[in-house]
């Protein structure tokens, strides 16, 4: 009976050890969501102080994509290989958040397709908001050379901040005239919301940064009414759904539309 026993004990300690050897096989592929190694905050700030308003980047292989939508887009390759063409236009498409950017140089093509999509680094576990494909054609290449990857748009993060109005284009402002004083932005980059009021009532809404602009969505507000609203009317017409160019300088915050449209705030202690 004792004999038994010790047989049975050992057929299970064995299958156990053989499951969980299996089991540890079958997740030695896996990312390891634990190990997550985020890039710090300071070296996408830095690459935007640089001009750089989109990064991305892949593995297998190595790569890495930099957009100055003014100026340049450039693709290169761990192995040193580069592809730097001029900036153009980006095309939507209509049916979903996905933009297009193709440029033609003497030295080829390039292709570079961003979508609104989360997308996790496979090798860091750092997490984007866009998935993107980039496809390159060398001129004395017949086809394209496609990748994959993650990327961000890239933008000035002192913007995440209290901001209190004190001039813009056409509108007096003046403190005494307004029910909750001076109009008061907050921007809250990690929801990408925008909140705060005109002198009168609080409005909000959601916004886009990429690069140096923002896009302001639909903005709802409440229905108090003031004495004076012609400030509020004004705000209110200017930035919903407007996108607006920003700069930050020495605490100033300048925001500047299409239009010429301008507004200066100073940042809050």
């Amino acid at each position: 009976m004792k004999i038994i026993l010790s047989v049975l004990i050992t057929l299970i300690t064995f299958s156990g050890c053989s499951s969980h050897q299996k089991m540890s096989d079958n997740n030695s592929n896996l990312p390891d969501s634990g190990k997550t190694e985020i890039v710090a905050p300071s070296f996408y700030r830095e690459k935007f102080l640089r001009g750089i308003d989109f990064y991305a980047r892949g593995n297998e292989p190595n790569w890495v994509l930099e957009i100055d939508f003014d100026s340049s887009m450039n693709f290169s390759e761990m192995n040193g290989f580069n592809f730097r063409t001029p900036a153009v236009k980006g095309i939507k498409a209509q049916d979903a958040d996905v933009t297009n950017f193709r440029a033609q140089t003497e030295s080829g093509e390039l292709s570079v397709t961003i979508s609104k999509e989360k997308c996790q680094d496979n090798m860091s576990g750092e997490m984007f908001d866009y998935k993107v494909r980039i496809q390159i054609k060398k001129s004395n290449e017949a086809n394209f050379t496609d990748f994959s990857g993650c990327g961000k748009y890239l933008y000035d993060y002192r913007l995440n901040d209290i901001w209190i109005m004190e001039e813009m284009t056409n509108v007096v402002l003046k403190k005494e005239n307004l029910m909750k004083g001076l109009p008061m932005f907050e921007f809250n980059l990690a929801d990408m919301r925008f909140s705060g009021h005109a002198g009168c009532n609080q409005m909000s809404g959601a916004i886009k940064v990429k690069g140096n602009k923002i896009i302001f969505g639909n903005l709802i507000s409440t229905k108090m009414a003031c004495p004076d609203m012609t400030v509020e009317q004004k705000v209110i017409e200017a930035l919903n759904d407007k996108s607006f160019t920003y700069k930050i300088e020495k605490l100033k915050l300048v925001l500047e539309s299409e239009s010429g449209i301008r507004m200066i705030f100073r940042k809050t202690d």
